[in-house]
């Protein structure tokens, strides 16, 4: 079973040549097995939070927990994956090699490793690519690697942040669709980071706005459409109800302001 996520009055300082107070209070919960998204203005944490979660960076304030322990179990365990926004796959290695890298790192040897990346590589569409070098791959292409070797030690958590943006929006939509079967078939905890408001309503169960910096979760709103997701449903009424919800959270209306942090119970 999938682990969940929480945070609780999380807060992260950086002081270098000028203090920065990059989160405040953040509060915010995601059950095992689920998928959430948060969204929020350039600069705001969102980065910095995804890193805390994948114990990365180390809070200043508060506490996370990875399925009820401290996230640096997780990451002993080998239970998080991360995917960046770019790829960042080794240049003289194969793309096999590259999804095996963790398993290198790991120390893992023979039989147990045996076929796990050509399986990976074949849930992600790349059969037939393991020999080949990166600059070989578009940048879609280039992705679905980086996804496979975030998979390959089987994690329970999957962190995302915006995978998907410097790429083109075709792309980018068929990523989404890809992404969504990956996750449906493995049953890990995801969370994603993104700019795009309608990529967060498409691909999450929960999306958490943050309030620029110091950030901290404005509202969390519930996506009520159902699984699996389709482009179609991006038409729908029911979507640009949510997208509309987020972007009042985002900029305020012409009447109400942005909305202020929540309280811890109101996004448990």
């Amino acid at each position: 079973m999938s682990q969940s996520l929480s945070a609780r009055y999380v807060g992260k300082v950086f002081d270098g040549r000028g203090r920065v107070v990059a989160l405040r209070d953040v509060n915010m919960e995601v059950p095992g097995g689920g998928f959430a998204a948060i969204i929020g203005p350039s600069g705001c944490g969102k980065s910095t939070l995804l890193r805390i979660f994948a114990d990365l960076l180390q809070p200043t304030t508060g506490t996370v927990a990875i399925g009820g322990g401290a996230p640096q179990n997780a990451r002993r365990t080998k239970s998080i994956g991360f995917v960046f926004q770019s790829a960042t796959l080794l240049p003289w290695r194969t793309i096999r090699r590259n999804v095996e890298l963790p398993l290198d790192v790991a120390g893992e040897r023979g039989r147990s490793r045996e076929g796990r990346a050509d399986a990976l590589l074949s849930l992600v569409g790349l059969d037939g690519f393991g020999d080949s070098l990166p600059h070989q791959l578009s940048g879609g292409m280039q992705q679905r690697a980086a996804i496979a070797r975030a998979l390959i030690l089987k994690p329970e958590i999957l962190l995302l942040d915006e995978p998907f943006g410097a790429l083109d929006e075709i792309t980018r939509q068929r990523m989404n669709l890809e992404l969504l079967r990956i996750w449906g078939e493995t049953k890990t905890t995801a969370v994603l980071v993104t700019h795009s408001i309608a990529e967060a309503v498409l691909m999450a169960d929960r999306v958490f706005v943050m309030t620029p910096r110091p950030g901290t979760i404005a509202k969390a709103v519930d996506v009520p459409l159902e699984r699996p997701r389709t482009l179609q449903m991006m038409r729908t009424p029911a979507f640009f109800d949510v997208v509309n919800e987020l972007r009042d959270a985002l900029f305020g209306t012409e009447t109400e302001p942005a909305l202020e942090p929540l309280p811890l119970e109101a996004v448990s």
